[in-house]
């Protein structure tokens, strides 16, 4: 009753006792026996689009609210370091638009002396002959700070502090993608990166969009992954423990995602439907004769216009009703009736941010989260050893575990989720393998309790 006070309704349907139980798992990628029953699964559907809308009005609703700075930056850590490799979002398409930013071409031109004789549509020809040179390659350009002497010392120092290299060695992601840096060129400011597919490229600052921070090496993962040789059955799947606040923004963030195949389903089926002609705004299709595409992008640019404040919602919770609901009515002109599940997207976007939040500040979540990684660096997830290494870090808390599969030949994947409870006394009655690693991993490397690090 305490948790359905705080989470209100959202608790109740996340918590699942409305949910079908019973799914058919006879044709899905079934999880792992070691720590599954499962006590739910939910599919994804449309992972190819829907996992990419889903991230930008996340992204954006997270910039746009009232979040710490610091706050935000752990939340878009979270994003890089697991969320991306969990849901398959490529750094470089998260990064596009720094990529773009960084790619534009200059916007103002050279001076050019004219003697009166030349015409004025010179610069123009010249411009248009320099990007057809260019071609489709990516162009970096910088602006250097030319009075940069004039806003004194303390201009100064922060122009020579953000004009720091990055350490040989450092991981980096690039316009071209990731790297390592090799060197950097001082005289010339550039720096001399390895890129993934076995090429050097030498790469101006600003086509260097920002660092990644590498995987803490552990000698208990190792010890526990050499002594587990039980693996997941498909090397595509991924593998996470976690407390309470992972499990809430799985199951908000299927629930989103499920919405906006909705959405998608809808712009694209009232158009024709005849019952509803009247009812939703006529949609003229583009060159392309896709309609219900630009209905489906009407109604994701009314989403961030609801987030941003443009419109109000009728909805009891929310901070902007007092206009009576200008979103549902043209949710309703768009979409139909039929979309009245859609009405709550505030809401829903509210309790993903909050949740996404609390994963970034848990001590707990983190940890797991350098887990998660550090395995799939190994090349392969590990159930028991995951498990033992969690039960470590977890001090008592309730955990969940998740594993996440691709559906093969469809653009549709499952996530099994399984309740464990306090791991702690299950990992200590299985065997004392765990605790004797740890006995050895004291000497030299031991994880920080949450106590300790917050302290």
């Amino acid at each position: 009753d305490k948790a359905k006070d705080e989470h209100g309704s959202f608790y109740e349907v996340t918590m699942g006792r409305y949910l079908s139980r019973k799914m058919d798992l006879s044709n899905l990628p079934k999880p792992s026996t070691a720590l599954f029953t499962p006590h739910m699964s939910v599919i994804y559907d449309n992972n190819s689009w829907a996992q990419r809308d889903a991230y930008r009005i996340i992204s954006f609703a997270l910039e746009r609210g009232p979040t710490s700075p610091a706050d935000k930056d752990r939340c878009h850590a979270v994003w890089r370091h697991f969320l991306s490799k969990l849901f398959g979002l490529s750094l470089m398409w998260m990064q596009g638009p720094a990529v773009a930013y960084a790619a534009s071409p200059p916007t103002s031109a050279p001076s050019i002396v004219s003697n009166g004789d030349e015409s004025g549509n010179d610069d123009d020809v010249s411009s248009t002959e320099e990007n057809e040179m260019i071609g489709d390659d990516v162009v970096v350009t910088e602006e250097v700070m030319k009075d940069c002497q004039k806003g004194g010392s303390a201009n100064n120092q922060s122009h020579i502090l953000d004009q720091q290299p990055i350490p040989p060695g450092a991981l980096v992601l690039t316009v071209f993608g990731e790297g390592t840096v090799i060197k950097y060129h001082r005289a010339d400011q550039i720096y001399e990166v390895s890129l993934p597919y076995g090429a050097v490229g030498y790469l101006n600052r600003n086509a260097v969009l920002c660092s990644i921070l590498s995987v803490k090496k552990s000698s208990v993962t190792e010890e526990l992954m050499s002594a587990d040789d039980k693996g997941l059955e498909r090397e595509d799947d991924m593998l996470i423990l976690g407390p309470q606040c992972l499990y809430l923004f799985f199951r908000l963030h299927q629930i989103f995602v499920r919405r906006l195949n909705i959405a998608y389903k809808l712009a694209h089926s009232v158009g024709t439907d005849k019952t509803l002609s009247t009812l939703v705004e006529h949609i003229s299709p583009d060159g392309n004769g896709n309609a219900g595409q630009k209905r489906y992008e009407a109604f994701l640019s009314l989403v961030y216009g609801l987030i941003e404040g443009s419109y109000t919602s009728s909805f009891p919770g929310s901070s902007s009703n007092a206009e009576g609901g200008k979103y549902e009515d043209r949710l309703r002109c768009l979409l139909g009736h039929n979309a009245y599940e859609l009405a709550t997207m505030d809401k829903l976007i509210s309790h993903i941010l909050k949740n996404l939040q609390n994963m970034a500040n848990d001590n707990t979540m983190q940890e797991m989260i350098q887990i998660f990684r550090r395995q799939q660096a190994s090349g392969g997830f590990k159930p028991d050893a995951f498990k033992k290494e969690a039960a470590m870090i977890s001090e008592g808390e309730n955990m969940f575990a998740f594993q996440y599969c691709k559906i093969p030949k469809s653009d549709k994947s499952i996530m099994h989720m399984e309740f464990l409870g306090c791991i702690v006394e299950d990992v200590g009655r299985d065997d004392g393998n765990a605790a004797s690693i740890v006995e050895n991993s004291e000497r030299g490397e031991r994880h920080t309790s949450k106590k300790l690090r917050r302290g």
